[in-house]
């Protein structure tokens, strides 16, 4: 711990270095703070709101209220609703008042190591999934003991040493998006839409065959079929190599050991096969471009490229509900396809946490567990999923999550249940060092996509640099 500790202090001070120089040559003035877009109306209460502790700020002693900033991103809509719901809370809680610090999520890295360097870490904020273990372990997040009164999905809490030390603001899985009418077109069942019915991966490739055509028309499995020339794949995977993980995993490998994080098990045949498999939809069977090689969104994939598309909870919200009311699209989704062991899914989440050394951690956690209660909004369109267990079992609070029209027909076996029964934690709820883990990963899989590594060699060429990313 105390390695990993100066590791990442000897970056914020070499970084605290560079800005100070910077600011001698006449380069050190900010660019003036971006102005928030106007709040929104508060978000629709729930049938039954989460529970969280008492929501009154402790006394205070001064008319002035305690000033708490949280630094965070996302975008228009997202920062919309964030600072929506400060002004909601500021207003409750007159003796507390959040101020916003949005920021671009790919500089988050870099100013949250320069401000630790200096003592001046925000109160609260966003972090990233990959490096809360990182921070934890370093001693500057604030205890999470006691933020909620029911307890948070085990799947998406963060430990170290068998203890929390932090929890996802939302849940979020990986499913099976696909576009209806290019089903209906090709004759095709839809993806199942449980686990007990999930398709085999030959299953799931024969389906990815029959819905795949070439300039000509021809489908992936008629003879003389052009996979050089391809009008419509069958599927296609978002392309961030974290979520190969949910693979590996139902194939009896996975990336880490669940049990012992040091033991790096994506070597494995079970893991590297899981991995192949993807490398083969594109080299062997033609039925998925190159891995990383589109750029639309899932809901461009899905209209214009493609019948099916592997991607997070999140797109409902943020993409496909938009393109069902701009564009028409007729989706639905289903679960993972099984491998050797079954069908899993990783699940993940992005997170708020109070820092350590905040002059005042009750009031920044009273903010943060509101914010937790409140925010709904992301949920009821589609956005996020609850934290709470209780969210996946209550019909009453399902049908209030769900009622809405967002969310896809299939969604509360896919999804919904399917959470609670087949989905695990990705890896970075309990190892160090992600970032540059999935740096590596995503440069040694590289000759893997094209065709000019195996899976296997590719990994176990790169296992030392593995190692040498987590710190082991």
């Amino acid at each position: 711990m105390k390695k990993k500790a100066l590791r990442i202090l000897a970056l914020a001070l070499s970084l605290a270095m560079i800005f100070a120089m910077a600011a001698a040559c006449g380069n050190g003035d900010q660019p003036p703070a971006e102005q928030p877009p106007a709040a929104v109306d508060p978000p629709p209460a729930p049938v039954d709101p989460p529970p969280v502790p008492d929501a009154d700020p402790p006394p205070v002693d001064s008319a002035e209220p305690v000033t708490i900033s949280y630094m965070f991103w996302g975008d228009e809509s997202e920062i919309a609703n964030v600072t929506g719901l400060m002004d909601q809370f500021n207003a409750e809680h007159p003796g507390i008042r959040v101020v916003p610090e949005p920021v671009d999520r790919a500089e988050i890295e870099s100013i949250l190591t320069t401000r630790a360097a200096s003592g001046t870490l925000p109160d609260t904020g966003f972090l990233t999934e990959q490096m809360t273990l990182d921070w934890a372990q370093a001693g500057f997040l604030g205890s999470p003991e006691g933020m909620y009164n029911e307890p948070v999905l085990d799947i998406i809490t963060y430990k170290w040493q068998g203890q929390p030390v932090a929890y996802s603001s939302a849940n979020e899985i990986l499913s099976i998006y696909y576009n209806v009418d290019k089903f209906d077109a090709a004759g095709v069942d839809y993806p199942p839409a449980t686990a007990a019915t999930a398709w085999s991966w030959d299953e799931f490739v024969d389906a990815a065959k029959s819905l795949t055509f070439d300039a000509n028309g021809r489908s992936a499995h008629d003879a003389g079929f052009d996979k050089n020339n391809v009008e419509q794949y069958g599927v296609y995977i978002d392309a961030a190599p974290w979520m190969l993980e949910s693979f590996a995993v139902a194939n009896g490998g996975g990336f880490f050991d669940a049990n012992n994080w040091q033991n790096i098990i994506i070597d494995q045949p079970e893991s590297t096969e899981a991995i192949q498999r993807w490398a083969d939809l594109h080299l062997v069977h033609g039925v998925m471009p190159q891995f990383g090689t589109l750029e639309p969104t899932i809901e461009g994939v899905l209209l214009d490229h493609a019948a099916m598309m592997v991607n997070g909870q999140w797109s409902i919200g943020v993409w496909l509900a938009g393109a069902v009311e701009d564009a028409g699209l007729n989706y639905d989704v289903g679960v993972l396809p099984k491998m050797d062991q079954g069908t899993v899914s990783t699940a993940t989440g992005g997170l708020a946490v109070m820092y350590e050394g905040t002059p005042h951690p009750e009031e920044a956690m009273t903010w943060l567990a509101w914010y937790a209660a409140s925010s709904f909004e992301l949920v009821y369109i589609g956005i996020w999923m609850p934290i709470f267990e209780s969210w996946y079992t209550d019909a009453a609070k399902i049908a209030d999550w769900t009622h809405r029209g967002i969310h896809p027909p299939s969604y509360k076996t896919a999804v919904i249940d399917y959470t609670l029964t087949n989905a695990r934690p990705t890896f970075w709820y309990w190892v160090p060092g992600a970032d540059p883990f999935l740096n590596v990963l995503g440069s040694a899989l590289a000759p893997v996509w094209s065709g000019e590594q195996t899976a296997a060699d590719a990994i176990s060429a790169a296992m030392p640099a593995f190692r040498q990313a987590v710190g082991i």
